[in-house]
């Protein structure tokens, strides 16, 4: 799988997600577009999973 970090990733994908909306990897991973070692992107988050969860409780 590829992996790239948070610029990189909204570079290629013509995104503009922030650290708030995604989950990172928690250590500096190899980033295959810049390769520099950073943070990648592991996941995108779901933000209306989280709203309806806080909702329902």
């Amino acid at each position: 799988m590829a992996e790239f970090c948070l610029d990189c990733f909204n570079k290629l994908n013509d995104t503009n997600y922030t650290k708030w909306d995604v989950k990172l990897s928690w250590g500096r991973d190899f980033c295959e577009e810049c390769c520099e070692f950073k943070h990648v992107v592991v996941v995108i988050r779901d933000h209306r999973s989280f709203l309806h969860w806080f909702f329902r409780h």
